[in-house]
């Protein structure tokens, strides 16, 4: 994949009038952290974020280049939080973390069902359970998605984190999690609880 660079540069101070008037001035207040660095109070363009944020996906790896004193570093970063004005098309904050690409990181990667399920012949209804799955990996080996195929599933199975795997990935979560299950038709469920809430009833 073709490496994305965003530049940003270093910013004095702190405080609403200060981070108003880089606003004010088409830019977009940020901050720098992670492990290995000083965390650094930054601004980025408004125009630069436009820019890039067209072909930015979770978890993407990007080189920014920070200006300081006529000199310009550059290091692996992921965007990490993003603050949205709440009624207006504005971003007010970006959270930017630094990676090492020799270290591995915690991410949490997108799950996305492919192929129909067997139980779909007989009405049966596809849950999801997770949308995103939490994974260590080697920030180089980090996938858009995670594709669990479900086309072998009839009413009643399931795919588990347990029964998946991806090259470089360790699956974070609670292997017994259920990713997605292939339930009966909403009538047929409605029936068995019905039933089962009767029983109660004849038992009390």
């Amino acid at each position: 994949m073709e490496e994305m660079f965003i530049k940003a540069d270093i910013r004095k101070g702190s405080g609403k009038s200060i981070t108003r008037k880089l606003r004010n001035q088409g830019n977009i207040p940020a901050i720098i952290y992670g492990r290995d660095i000083e965390t650094q109070m930054l601004s980025v363009s408004v125009r630069e974020w436009k820019r890039l944020s067209k072909y930015l996906k979770r978890n993407t790896i990007l080189r920014m280049q920070i200006k300081k004193n006529g000199d310009t570093k550059e290091m692996p970063v992921m965007v990490k939080e993003i603050q949205h004005h709440p009624y207006k098309d504005n971003i007010l904050h970006i959270d930017f973390l630094h990676v090492s690409m020799e270290r591995k990181i915690e991410v949490e990667v997108p799950v996305h069902l492919v192929g129909q399920a067997k139980g779909l012949i007989n009405n049966g209804i596809v849950e999801q359970h997770l949308r995103t799955i939490v994974v260590e990996c080697m920030p180089g080996q980090i996938p858009d998605r995670i594709d669990v195929d479900v086309t072998d599933l009839d009413i009643g199975d399931s795919i588990h984190i347990s029964d998946i795997s991806y090259p470089g990935l360790r699956f974070l979560e609670n292997p017994e999690i259920a990713i997605v299950t292939v339930i009966p038709p909403e009538s047929e469920e409605k029936a068995v609880t019905e039933e089962g809430a009767e029983s109660e009833k004849k038992e009390a």
